[in-house]
């Protein structure tokens, strides 16, 4: 099987879209009426600006799996003196096509562009599926973030 890594433009917004709705959802999200509209919207701005950049796996039929990474900027600290990295996020690669190394290559492509882009740190979750893959890529735990999705009254 031919496998082509490519990053994403805005064309790409609405594949992305439904490929990362597919994902949320696999991990058990409910996705409210129109956020696959909304996402493809946002998809549509964001690609080609320094927000986002995503990439795809294509097949001889069609898409096979995706990782987008969210470009990010922080105080700088001992652990990342230039306070630049990108958030690594949404490695999927659809239920037909897994076993054949497409998130292996996917991640490979992120590697290839951070190294490009003088990015020196990616974060991301793993799932416990996703562990083993990233620990090759030379991931590891790190601190224990806590997160917050709603303001206190």
């Amino acid at each position: 099987m031919d496998i082509a890594i490519r990053e994403c433009g805005p064309a790409d917004a609405a594949r992305l879209a439904r490929l990362r709705a597919d994902f949320l959802e696999e991990l058990g999200q409910r996705l409210p009426n129109g956020f696959v509209a909304n996402l493809e919207q946002w998809f549509a701005q964001a690609l080609g600006t320094p927000r986002v950049r995503a990439w795809v796996a294509e097949t001889e039929g069609g898409i096979a799996g995706t990782v987008v990474v969210n470009p990010f900027e922080r105080v700088p600290n001992a652990r990342n003196p230039a306070g630049r990295g990108w958030y690594v996020m949404n490695v999927y690669t659809l239920a037909p096509h897994r076993g054949r190394g497409i998130a292996k290559r996917l991640l490979t492509a992120v590697d290839a562009a951070a190294a490009q882009d003088g990015v020196p740190v990616l974060e991301l979750r793993a799932t416990d599926e996703g562990r083993p893959l990233y620990e090759r890529f030379g991931f590891g735990p790190t601190f224990h973030y806590m997160e917050r999705m709603e303001t206190p009254a």
